[in-house]
């Protein structure tokens, strides 16, 4: 079961819904949770070409940048730490500076799960991709990350969608979800996309299987179409309207190359769903 969970606090939309959806999940869960705050002082601080007597302009503008950044990420470390205190919530919270992605990853490991804003870049800037932060995360954290968007759906919902397509990666992302208690109250749907029927019910089988043995309940869905995978996700899950999607990433196949392709963009872009993502 989630016994502590980690965010990551920044000035973007999809950061606030990460922060609401852990807030619910520490009270689901009865897990304790910390906000961390990231000061990337090496973005700020980034030589450029300024021209001859320019240096104490430079270094001044970066001194009032820097400080401005500090209240920014103070701010919200304090209005994080005010919410946990309101909720009743065992809340904790990390200040620290570095490379975003370095120092997070680091923290991770003290956590059971990362949870994220998709656009979360810690510079204050609005990105309608996913940041080059959270994509760093994803492929190297040392724990689940679940990635949120503006908005976070259907979460008085009963299903979760599991994406799965028989590689190591889908099997370790939906083992994590079940040993984690992601899936307390609900049940899972699993999906796999191929054009193969065979194929599809095979490997939905095994995976509900496995749910099986944990007391989840599941239920089958073999996508058999030539449609890109991301595509016939998005369609069930406007039917099954789930609280978060489940899978994994960096496999070998199927699904496989879901977050190094252009798969990831088309899904983190048609759904606001959480994904749930190991790799």
């Amino acid at each position: 079961m989630i016994k502590s969970i980690l965010v990551a606090l920044d000035e973007s939309k999809s950061s606030e819904s990460a922060k609401i959806l852990t807030l619910q999940l520490a009270k689901s869960y009865g897990a304790a949770v910390t906000g961390i705050g990231v000061l990337d002082e090496m973005w700020i601080s980034t030589p450029e070409a300024i021209p001859l007597g320019g240096a104490a302009f430079k270094a001044e503008l970066d001194e009032k940048l820097m400080n401005d950044a500090k209240r920014v990420v103070h701010k919200l470390e304090k209005t994080f730490a005010e919410d946990c205190k309101k909720q009743g919530i065992t809340g904790a919270v990390i200040d620290t500076s570095g490379i975003p992605s370095s120092e997070i990853e680091y923290f991770t490991t003290e956590h059971d799960v990362l949870v994220i804003g998709k656009d979360a870049d810690f510079h204050s800037s609005t990105t309608v991709e996913t940041a080059v932060s959270v994509k760093q995360l994803i492929k190297e954290c040392p724990r689940p990350v679940i990635v949120t968007s503006p908005t976070i759906p259907n979460q008085n919902g009963s299903a979760v969608l599991v994406a799965y397509d028989g590689t190591f990666a889908a099997s370790r992302a939906l083992h994590m979800a079940l040993l984690l208690g992601i899936f307390k109250g609900k049940t899972a749907h699993i999906a796999s996309v191929s054009g193969n029927e065979n194929e599809a019910k095979d490997c939905v089988a095994r995976a509900a299987k496995l749910c099986e043995n944990h007391g989840v309940k599941a239920r089958m869905h073999s996508l058999v179409t030539s449609k890109k995978p991301a595509e016939a996700l998005v369609e069930l899950s406007n039917d099954l309207k789930p609280s978060l999607l489940v899978m994994g990433a960096y496999g070998h196949s199927g699904l496989a190359y879901f977050f190094s392709g252009s798969c990831a963009k088309d899904l983190l872009k048609s759904t606001d769903i959480p994904i749930f993502v190991y790799h």
